[in-house]
């Protein structure tokens, strides 16, 4: 490692097998996409843990200061968290059908609203229908689906099969969260010894570094949607909106999704309070309240709690809400900011691959070093 903290892994290609190279690492980048299309559940999952991890560690850290044992406090802090999950659930399935109840309403309102348009539509389609020939007319023809009771059978399989894969990937990720808790000194340890031998102390206190940012990042992430599902559910109990304890939660979440997460959270909302309630002004209150808790997620919460721990530019993270996405739809549109953000964190370590991470965002500063007295504990316990 140099003196600029980046990683050297080794001189550059000669100039006669640049060519080669550059073919090998183009093969080498399509076969890790494929990879990661092929692998999309395993890899996942395994991440949506890690995450989780990083994220719950300061906490299983704080436990261990009062002398609970790590396998315990990994355990009380997940079981915590999969309590406050399964309230929100609850909720939101009572939630769901106060919803059914009050749809008829809901549909009379929309009724009401587009009975002006069906005149405009029906006066579309008949000049639609006088530009058509009569040959044309002729080859219009009205599909009618029939199916029997085995395609209903196979489908309700099938619905039966995605849940219950659902429910088994969902359930495996506070499971490796768990063991990735516990046993993370082991993994550590394993981890430095490999990175010791390969590059010397420098290689092992790079990985230090990066799982440290990255920690803080995920964290600082947490405490974000914490507190805008926080701000949000109290601003629309006071406004009055229905189903407010969905609706804060859900755009907590939606802070994960970078650009749209802003439409997805705010459309619900306005569709309840425009036909939820008689009050003529409620969806332009509902509007002006999520432009302001966006500007304080934007400019005070997330500047102040995430900070600059990764410093992606816009065009990253659009590029990346895309391509992971594509990759692997809505859990990949979720994990496009943190994955980004450790391939940039772990490239702009090493010499070689920073000017493609410095594509992706400023250089992430280093975490402060630790005490000295705290670093030599664990030699003078090997050495006892």
């Amino acid at each position: 490692m140099d003196s600029s903290g980046a990683f050297t892994t080794g001189t550059s290609p000669a100039l006669g097998g640049a060519s080669y190279s550059r073919a090998l690492v183009v093969l080498a980048t399509a076969a890790v996409v494929g990879l990661l299309w092929a692998g999309k559940v395993l890899f996942v999952t395994i991440f949506f843990a890690l995450f989780l991890s990083f994220a719950l560690h300061p906490f299983v850290e704080l436990l261990e200061k009062i002398r609970v044992p790590r396998p315990l406090a990994a355990f009380v802090i997940l079981l915590l968290l999969c309590a406050l999950v399964a309230f929100f659930i609850v909720n939101a399935l009572d939630q769901a059908q106060a919803f059914s109840r009050d749809w008829p309403s809901y549909e009379r309102k929309i009724q009401g609203l587009t009975a002006q348009a069906r005149g405009l539509f029906s006066r579309i389609e008949e000049g639609t229908r006088r530009l058509l020939s009569d040959g044309e007319r002729a080859g219009v023809r009205a599909v009618r689906l029939e199916e029997g009771m085995l395609d209903s059978v196979a489908r309700v399989v099938l619905q039966v099969r995605t849940i219950f894969s659902l429910a088994l990937y969902t359930a495996a990720v506070p499971m490796l969260a768990f063991f990735m808790l516990k046993d993370r000194e082991k993994y550590a340890g394993a981890l430095t010894r490999i990175l010791r031998r390969k590059g010397g102390r420098a290689a092992s206190d790079f990985a230090v570094n990066v799982a440290h940012v990255l920690s803080g990042y995920v964290l600082g992430e947490l405490f974000v949607v914490l507190i805008t599902a926080c701000i949000t559910t109290a601003g629309l109990l006071i406004l009055q909106v229905p189903y407010s304890y969905v609706l804060g939660p859900l755009a907590g979440l939606c802070v994960l999704l970078p650009y749209v997460g802003v439409i997805l959270s705010t459309t619900p909302a306005l569709f309840v309070a425009f036909l939820g309630t008689d009050e003529p002004f409620l969806a332009l209150k509902v509007i002006l309240f999520y432009s302001v808790v966006q500007f304080l997620e934007g400019n005070v919460l997330t500047p102040f709690i995430v900070g600059s721990r990764v410093r992606l530019h816009p065009l990253a993270v659009l590029v990346a809400f895309l391509f992971w996405g594509i990759l692997w739809g809505l859990p990949g549109a979720i994990l496009a900011v943190p994955l980004t953000a450790a391939i940039k964190v772990v490239g702009e370590r090493f010499e070689r691959f920073a000017p493609w991470a410095a594509l992706l965002g400023e250089r992430t500063p280093d975490p402060e070093p630790e005490p000295v007295e705290e670093k030599r504990e664990p030699d003078e316990k090997a050495a006892g």
